[in-house]
């Protein structure tokens, strides 16, 4: 089963997390959303994710199989239709597939120095859209 999952951010660290709990009936898709402090994620699921004692949990983990979009600039539309801005890195995909593919979770830095010059007038923004399959 594959799901899909999208994130959009500007700030400075993007830690991707994809898997759902059988135990807790979690959805398989995290709605995270953020603000101007960077991620914000559902109390309980905050909760759950920064507990790492969970003994005795089954959980079903997610890899993530394909990187669908990835732009560090200014791209726009939402998730299933992104498109790249005007100023947008060049070495986002691939930096993103590097760090990213056949993995159920990982960490990038939202900045140039990551991703190189977005040539942006404002301050750029990472989205990124993956598809993860059950490990």
């Amino acid at each position: 089963m594959d799901t899909s999952h999208c994130l959009c951010r500007h700030g400075f660290i993007l830690l991707l997390v994809l898997f759902h709990s059988s135990v807790f009936g979690l959805a398989s898709k995290m709605d995270i959303s953020d603000d101007a402090n960077g991620i914000k994620i559902d109390s309980n699921r905050q909760r759950y994710l920064s507990n790492s004692n969970q003994r005795g949990k089954e959980y079903t983990v997610y890899v993530i199989t394909k990187i669908d979009f990835a732009d560090y600039g200014n791209p726009t539309g939402t998730c299933g239709d992104f498109r790249h801005g005007n100023c947008s890195a060049q070495a986002t995909l691939r930096l993103v597939k590097k760090n990213c593919l056949g993995k159920n979770k990982c960490v990038l830095l939202v900045t140039d120095e990551m991703f190189g010059p977005s040539h942006c007038k404002g301050a750029p923004t990472l989205a990124v859209q993956t598809t993860c399959t059950k490990a």
